[in-house]
């Protein structure tokens, strides 16, 4: 596959398990290198840099986010040590999490592996993270994933208005909002099967229009 993430793009991932979204974002962040191909990063090959400042370029939400048995405030911090309180509020704001944190308190305790909060707060929580690790590239990796319906659509909602101008590389199976980024890349066994805007890949047959039209119809 040919991927190119220009400063300010948003791209989505999308596909079937299985199909190598995942991969792409390991290999992006060199916990792997590509047995052929080449990742390169303002032109220069990523395997020549240290795999450690390659994830300070291109990092950002796993799957499953960790959560230390810390305070809010500490949990947040460990991104950006520098962060004024200032810093950590606007975070908190551009990732939805504002009345939660204003109920809780910055200086709650939070339990290991987010036991303490919800799946749709565990999640946001993450996102403050990242935006405060601030990447010039950030790595979404299935965001919603594991939330009920109602907790996923408004997570996206939430996510696609915090990432706008910031150059971001989503993997998602949920359809849901992707009319907002710049281009759709549809994944089946490693290859690129459909690209191009949510607009144009509805409007003609293949997994992305088959996909969206099963979305609808389960949300009705």
């Amino acid at each position: 596959m040919s991927l190119r993430l220009a400063p300010g793009r948003r791209v989505a991932l999308v596909g079937p398990s299985g199909a190598g979204k995942s991969t792409i974002l390991a290999a992006l962040m060199r916990l792997l290198d590509p047995e052929s191909g080449t990742v390169t990063i303002n032109g220069a090959d990523a395997r020549t840099l240290d795999s450690t400042e390659v994830r300070t370029l291109m990092t950002g939400l796993t799957q499953d986010p960790y959560i230390f048995q810390t305070t809010l405030r500490d949990n947040l911090r460990l991104a950006g040590p520098d962060s004024t309180d200032d810093d950590l509020a606007r975070a908190v704001r551009r990732a939805r999490l504002e009345p939660w944190v204003e109920r809780t308190g910055w200086d709650a305790q939070l339990g290991e592996d987010g036991r303490t909060v919800s799946g749709g707060q565990l999640q946001r929580l993450a996102l403050a993270r990242a935006l405060l690790y601030d990447p010039p590239v950030l790595l979404l990796d299935e965001p919603a994933e594991a939330l009920d319906e109602e907790t996923a659509d408004s997570l996206m909602d939430d996510l696609l208005d915090a990432t706008h101008d910031r150059t971001t590389l989503l993997v998602t199976h949920r359809l849901k909002g992707l009319e907002r980024v710049d281009e759709i890349i549809v994944l089946e066994h490693g290859r690129v099967i459909q690209r191009g805007h949510h607009d144009e890949l509805v409007g003609v047959p293949g997994y992305y229009r088959d996909l969206w039209e099963s979305e609808a119809l389960t949300r009705r």
